[in-house]
């Protein structure tokens, strides 16, 4: 039986939507992406490997999800997206600028990003981040120049060091976590600075019933 909770953003009127036990029989998706003949493909922006996820997995998210919106009062209302099957395959140090900071999904905050774990909590869950020096937790359309602009400048006077963020930087400060647990679904507006909490220690995996395996959606 799905469970729904909620989780404020600080600073933000926005929050995180939690569903647990959000899909029956996980287990059978697992199974789907290693049997289904299609072959995953590497990400340019996602640190990993990447599949579209089958067509009924999202009809039945965008069902449930929209159940969760209107019961935290949430005004929006789902109808489209996409869904993918993801592994975290990228080791630390091979990791780009992009992705060794937390990013935006799109710059909407009425459409929504998903993270559907499949995995063991110990491969960490997602944290949402303010960016210091302007103090946005969320990019918008009105917000974007302002945000890319100080970015570009603050990274080309102090490049970051390859490596997953999971925690506090100098650009960067969490203001929220969901913990990973299997089966959870996290849900929040695609305009949030998010990233993975993924651990210093982590070792790629290309096993999904054994690594960082999601799937991950946009909806709208």
């Amino acid at each position: 039986m799905t469970s729904i909770s909620t989780l404020p953003v600080p600073g933000t009127e926005f929050q995180v939507v939690i569903i647990d036990d959000f899909m029956p029989g996980p287990h059978k998706l697992v199974d789907y992406a290693l049997s289904n003949g299609k072959a995953p493909k590497d990400e340019l922006l996602y640190p990993g490997l990447r599949m579209p996820a089958p067509a009924g997995y999202l009809r039945y998210a965008l069902a449930t999800i929209n159940l969760a919106l209107k019961k935290c009062r949430i005004a929006d209302t789902l109808s489209d997206g996409e869904a993918y099957f993801a592994m975290v395959t990228r080791p630390p140090a091979e990791l780009t600028t992009e992705q060794s900071i937390p990013h935006f999904d799109r710059p909407y905050s009425h459409e929504y990003a998903v993270v559907h774990y499949l995995c063991s909590p110990a491969f960490g869950g997602t944290s949402i981040y303010r960016y210091n020096p302007t103090g946005q937790v969320a990019v918008t359309e009105a917000t974007l120049n302002r945000y890319q602009q100080s970015l570009d400048a603050e990274l080309a006077a102090l490049p970051v060091t390859p490596g997953y963020i999971n925690g506090d930087t100098r650009l960067f400060s969490r203001v929220a976590q969901v913990p990973c647990a299997f089966n959870r679904a996290v849900i929040y507006p695609c305009a949030l600075l998010h990233s993975g909490d993924i651990p210093a220690n982590f070792i790629p995996d290309l096993n999904p019933y054994t690594g960082r395996f999601t799937v991950t959606a946009f909806l709208r």
